[in-house]
């Protein structure tokens, strides 16, 4: 028998090297800026910073307005410990900052459940996971001519639901396609069920634009799924299918209230609304291939060459995710002031950020594997050429972008 080790006995080795030491400062300037940026929008600095924050922040409480979400209730707690925004403020930068460090475990996981982690250098996912916040629209001019606004999918530097959200969708998203992938072999484990259960909640009081998006992949892929397989035990899988979709009951509960108090008829502004199933947000959308063209190059052109990937469950419970998103956004709308608010536009976003977010280990592969795609084939030269433009181009524009809100030019670009 194996002798137990106290804890005395185990030491840690902890690893740095420069580029550990670069991302890490990376990280300390990204929460300056942000600290800066969200301080801006906080006081409306010269009137120049028309955004959600404001009102989240500072509005709410002030007015004693009732709040029905999680981030109105933070905000008020925030705001009611000294009367003051510096909570707030720090609450907001350090979200996106563990935005970047939660993508970086995303990635590893893929790059790790792939095969890959010893052939990918910790600082390229580091990299990547930075780059994240800047992988979004390329800007083309008199082609698309946009970094936000008409924009399939940006990052929403001006909305703290959306941050919020997305940080708690992808611990959602990791949790349950880890219990997903593991549930026949080591049946369905508690704690795996808990974190999506908590994460997945938790985003849904940010915005529950990801929890509808997640919901309806998991229908979907357990239909098709439980249809394609007929391996025996197919009663023993259902079950465990069901008992794995009831992570996201309490979520669906959340929602069902939420509707009754928010998107009900005539509990907002006096005026009649309601959510109708209509294609009218497709058709009415101008320049709509411009705009998918431009706002997910990279996922495109990396998945064109690597096609192959959505065989693998990670890569399809993320493509579930991407099409119930779009689906979301395209056949779904409400009518009245709530209209203008595209609550189901954040179904598309976060879509497209997994979908982004999924290429981005893809990419790394690829890249160091000499043997993908082909050594020295035109193809794995065609592959890395066009991935890295693309990279390139949209980190700049969405860089750019970033300097546009920080420096109170709008974020309606």
């Amino acid at each position: 028998m194996r002798e137990k080790k106290k804890l005395t006995d185990i030491k840690i080795q902890l690893t740095l090297d420069i580029y550990d030491l670069a991302w890490m400062a990376s990280l300390a300037v990204l929460f300056v800026v942000m600290l800066e940026m969200f301080y801006r929008m906080i006081v409306n600095y010269n009137g120049r910073y028309e955004t959600d924050v404001k009102y989240y922040v500072t509005d709410i409480a002030q007015t004693g307005e009732e709040v029905h979400r999680l981030m109105g209730f933070m905000f008020k707690a925030f705001y009611n410990i000294n009367r003051g925004t510096l909570e707030a403020n720090v609450y907001l930068a350090a979200v996106i900052v563990l935005i970047v460090i939660v993508s970086y475990f995303v990635i590893r996981y893929f790059v790790e459940s792939d095969g890959y982690i010893d052939t990918v250098p910790r600082r390229s996912m580091q990299f990547m996971a930075l780059a994240m916040l800047f992988i979004g629209p390329i800007y083309m001019p008199v082609l698309h001519e946009y970094f936000y606004i008409k924009s399939f999918y940006s990052f929403a530097w001006h909305s703290p639901t959306q941050q919020s959200m997305t940080l708690f969708a992808m611990i959602s998203a990791v949790c349950f396609i880890e219990m997903y992938m593991t549930y026949e072999k080591k049946g369905i484990r508690p704690r795996l069920w808990t974190a999506t259960m908590v994460s997945t909640l938790i985003a849904t009081g940010f915005k529950p634009s990801y929890t509808i998006d997640l919901a309806l992949a998991i229908v979907v892929m357990f239909v098709i799924d439980l249809i394609k397989d007929r391996r025996e035990g197919f009663a023993k899988r259902f079950g465990q299918m069901f008992i794995m979709g009831c992570s996201i009951v309490p979520s669906g509960l959340y929602m069902i209230w939420l509707y009754f108090k928010e998107f009900a008829e005539s509990t907002q502004l006096d005026e009649e609304h309601e959510i109708l199933l209509s294609i009218a947000p497709l058709l009415e959308y101008k320049g709509l291939w411009a705009a998918v063209l431009f706002g997910i190059t990279f996922p495109i052109v990396v998945f064109v060459f690597n096609s192959s990937r959505f065989k693998d469950v990670k890569y399809r419970v993320i493509l579930y995710i991407f099409i119930t998103g779009v689906l979301q956004w395209a056949f779904i709308e409400e009518t009245g002031t709530r209209a203008n608010y595209g609550n189901f536009t954040w179904g598309r976003m976060i879509g497209c950020w997994f979908l982004t977010l999924a290429a981005c280990p893809v990419f790394l592969e690829t890249r160091y594997d000499k043997d993908m795609l082909g050594r020295n084939s035109e193809k794995r030269k065609a592959f890395i050429t066009l991935t890295s433009a693309v990279l390139i181009l949209a980190i700049c524009s969405q860089a750019y972008y970033l300097w546009l809100v920080v420096t109170g030019r709008g974020w309606y670009h």
